[in-house]
């Protein structure tokens, strides 16, 4: 999740996930980004809407579920 996070903050510090790490605010920064919110304040601050948070879950479960699938194989020996 941290190289995931990495990719989607941006330069400036408003642009930066403000969140603990161990908390679900966290994950959920990530979430919205993935789905397409920008984080930007300055045309008014607005978090991420139900749409924008299920795009982004959905992108996210994808990826979470290909890294498990790619660990359990390397774990085990299977192609």
């Amino acid at each position: 999740m941290q190289a995931i996070n990495a990719t989607l903050e941006g330069r400036t510090e408003k642009l930066k996930n403000p969140f603990d790490p161990s908390s679900l605010a966290w994950y959920a920064w990530i979430a919205a980004r993935m789905g397409g919110w920008s984080g930007y304040t300055s045309k008014g601050y607005r978090p991420a809407g139900p749409k924008i948070m299920a795009r982004g879950l959905k992108k996210l479960d994808a990826m979470v579920l290909r890294w498990l699938l790619a660990t359990r194989s390397a774990v085990t020996g299977l192609p």
